[in-house]
């Protein structure tokens, strides 16, 4: 009796000093989630929607990323959670199975873009938080929820986003662009052709999470020189270990050529037209070597049917390596044919490809053979952010062959001569020869506000301008003598904005340069400062939502070179006129359905 008295004496003091002693403090018991939201560039981005689900994948709680792009998800009990970030202008990222575990927390590197965003899990040493960098420290301290400053359009506020669809089974966040368009003028640049009246799509989705998928297609007509088109695109890309992406890709073009085409390569007795054909193999990847240093590289490979059979190779390359938080040494080499990344930055990496995918090698011809203009750049440039500026310092170097220029020729003039008619417009193609140039770039970068932009750029490089402004002969190689390289300085202002009512993107550029440069400085200069000579103007209009249609419209405005900079008189023998242009003066505007 006494033994069990004493029994159940000592269970009921256990019991007791169980239920009077304190509780394990939360932070023995539970974890949390935290991580930085940046851009491809590294820039934080701020407002950023971060959406907590459990397991079965039911929403569990929303943060925003604040001004330094970090976020904080605390009080988690321990298990499996994934979480998904979006953005405005760019496509949702979404990590699953993160382990939560007690006292601990998961950190994630969060990369949006406009094609395919990643999160990457950061596996931190022993010691937690006193081997995050001081920048993770602050950043953690201070996340809070913050307004989404960024979110423009009103169906955004709707937990699922009508123009990202969640399939179940293999595919998985999928995006798709359907673009009508179509244009006044050519659209001629330094780097190719594109046609000036489209319908273009592109659905990008991933495949059983980690494998990605691209289809696009281009089907176009110019007006103004009556030639069908048409070209298609696939890319397959998949995550692997390290942070390697690798991704092939094939693309297809056929053009019918006008029969003014066929004169100037078969005489001007001919009346049969050309067909231009081309085949491009791509590769590229990127692989994290370190920390600090970042690896991205790849080649083209093209086939060119045009008469006769043109086959290159074109290599390309970025080293980016990173000195503390906010500097960054970048190395970039470029061969034969810009990579489709040197494209002009756009209303997203969707609509680039169909840029790319409908632009055309710029061909001549020379000596009544055709010829392709290639070229190879390489550059250096240290870039530092300072809060909310950015500043570049570049120096490169380029090297053209069988340079493609625009010009404006009489009836008549050169019809048995190396020259051209463009693929899509009036203008013509005259094959230049070959220069070289050294050039430097100093771009500076500001936020201003949550809504404007601004870019300011000063360069120094060489372009091609005419010795004199007459020729005595319908020869085109006097014409030809008469171009010669100089250095000549440009200065660049540019602005980007959203008007936050009318849901409004706006981007403005012009660029000062010298009024008889017949080439654009810094072709393949890919920065932020980029912009193309004269005056420019994007206008991106989002249109009201219709609610039976899973999707949303946006209508597009494209004026380039407005104020028709660059258009150099030639008095020729007859004492006619002709122009050679450095950007031709267009118009486009497009119909853009987003699902």
């Amino acid at each position: 009796m006494n033994k069990l008295f004493l029994r159940s004496s000592g269970l009921t003091l256990a019991l007791a000093l169980l239920l009077l002693a304190p509780l394990p403090s939360s932070g023995a018991v539970v974890g949390a989630i935290a991580g930085l939201v940046s851009d491809e560039r590294g820039i934080p981005q701020m407002g950023a929607t971060v959406l907590l689900l459990n397991a079965e994948g039911r929403a569990l709680r929303r943060v925003y990323t604040n001004d330094r792009g970090a976020f904080l998800i605390d009080n988690l009990f321990p298990g499996l959670y994934a979480v998904r970030v979006s953005l405005h202008s760019f496509l949702p990222a979404l990590k699953e199975k993160i382990l939560v575990q007690p006292g601990a927390h998961s950190y994630l590197e969060v990369q949006l873009a406009n094609l395919f965003s990643s999160i990457q899990l950061v596996y931190p040493r022993p010691g937690d938080w006193t081997d995050m960098t001081e920048d993770w420290k602050w950043a953690l301290r201070t996340a809070s929820s913050t307004r989404p400053v960024l979110r423009l359009l009103p169906w955004e506020d709707k937990e699922k986003q009508s123009v990202l669809r969640k399939f179940t089974g293999a595919f998985g966040d999928t995006q798709g662009l359907l673009q009508l368009s179509a244009g006044e003028g050519g659209r001629a640049s330094g780097l190719g052709s594109e046609s000036d009246l489209g319908t273009a799509f592109a659905v990008a989705t991933s495949l059983f999470g980690s494998n990605n998928v691209l289809v696009s297609g281009n089907l176009g007509y110019g007006s103004s020189r009556g030639t069908p088109s048409a070209g298609f695109h696939t890319s397959y890309s998949r995550e692997m270990p390290y942070g390697a992406q690798p991704e092939v890709s094939i693309t297809v073009r056929q053009l019918f050529l006008p029969v003014a085409a066929g004169q100037a390569l078969f005489g001007p007795e001919s009346h049969n037209g050309a067909v231009l054909q081309t085949f491009t193999l791509g590769f590229q990847d990127h692989i994290a070597l370190g920390d600090q240093l970042k690896l991205e590289y790849g080649f083209l490979y093209d086939s060119v049917n045009f008469v006769d059979r043109l086959n290159y190779v074109s290599p390309f390359g970025k080293l980016s390596y990173k000195v503390g938080e906010d500097t960054q040494v970048i190395l970039r080499y470029a061969g034969g044919v810009p990579h489709s990344d040197f494209d002009a930055a756009g209303a997203g990496a969707l609509s680039r490809n169909l840029s790319s995918l409908g632009l055309y090698p710029r061909l001549t011809v020379r000596g009544g053979r055709p010829a392709l203009q290639r070229g190879e750049h390489m550059e250096a440039a240290v870039e530092r952010k300072i809060g909310a500026n950015t500043v570049e310092l570049a120096a490169y170097h380029d090297t053209f062959s069988n340079t493609a220029l625009t010009a404006i020729v009489p009836p008549g003039m050169y019809a048995e001569g190396d020259i051209l008619p463009d693929l899509f417009s009036q203008t013509s193609s005259l094959n230049a020869g070959s220069y070289k140039t050294t050039g430097y770039r100093v771009s500076y970068s500001r936020r201003l506000g949550d809504y404007l932009r601004a870019n300011v750029a000063y360069g120094l490089g060489g372009v091609l301008v005419a010795g004199r402004d007459a020729v005595s002969s319908s020869e085109p190689a006097e014409l030809r003598s008469i171009l010669k390289p100089v250095r000549e300085q440009t200065v660049t202002t540019q602005f980007v904005a959203q008007v936050p009512q009318a849901h409004t993107w706006l981007s403005s550029s012009y660029q000062w340069g010298s009024r008889t440069a017949i080439t654009a400085p810094d072709l393949f200069n890919i920065s932020g400062s980029r912009a193309l000579p004269g005056m420019n103007l994007v206008v991106r209009q989002p249109l009201p939502e219709a609610t039976y249609i899973p999707g949303k419209f946006e209508a597009t405005a494209e004026f380039r070179n407005l104020l028709a900079h660059g258009y150099v008189p030639i008095r020729t023998a007859d004492g006619s006129r002709m122009f050679l242009i450095q950007s031709a003066r267009s118009f486009r505007g497009g119909l853009n359905f987003i699902f």
